[in-house]
């Protein structure tokens, strides 16, 4: 559904190239410059949390963190509370996370969310670290397990037609790199 749209279009892509290759596990690669493009397309994102809080997240900036084999994203965020009115608090949510393909329903999955840094100007010294640990809490528990693609059913059919089901991706610099295994038969 979010991020990674376009990733199918390159593993069909990909898997035409297999067809007269020894069978074996293959790489697809997807560019940093593809991926920033998915995100950006899938923004302003806007969802109601326990029906409490209304949050909308704008103007995704990816860097890649191949080290820790993670993507960092820096978004703006602006957060309303049902019970306070028309107040809303905004800032810059910074997150890492990793990638991870779900073959019993063809989904790619943000995994293991952490929140890097929750930024919440005008709130007092005092209830800043409060502040931070709750923006943290709610963006973690709102993102966690999150569907970010969804890999059509026919590039799933084709890849095993060819011998190939996704499994692994890996941060690398430049992008990512999704693996193709061999279908255990």
């Amino acid at each position: 559904r979010l991020w990674l749209a376009g990733s199918a279009s390159v593993l069909a892509l990909a898997l035409s190239g297999c067809a007269l290759l020894q069978p074996g596990p293959r790489t697809v690669g997807i560019s940093e410059a593809k991926l920033a493009q998915a995100i950006a397309a899938q923004f302003p994102f806007n969802s109601r949390y326990m029906e409490l809080f209304d949050v909308s997240l704008a103007s995704p900036r990816v860097r890649l963190m191949p080290g820790e084999n993670r993507i960092g994203t820096e978004l703006g965020y602006s957060i309303g509370a049902l019970l306070l009115g028309s107040r809303q608090m905004q800032g810059t949510l910074n997150l890492s996370y990793g990638l991870r393909f779900e073959p019993s329903d063809g989904t790619v999955r943000l995994a293991d969310v952490r929140v890097e840094g929750f930024e919440v100007p005008g709130v007092p010294l005092a209830y800043a670290s409060r502040a931070n640990r709750l923006g943290g809490l709610l963006a973690e528990n709102l993102l966690r397990d999150f569907v970010v693609h969804r890999v059509k059913a026919e590039d799933l059919q084709l890849a095993q037609g060819w011998g190939y089901q996704p499994g692994a991706l890996q941060v690398v610099p430049g992008g990512l790199q999704l693996q193709l295994q061999p279908v255990q038969r």
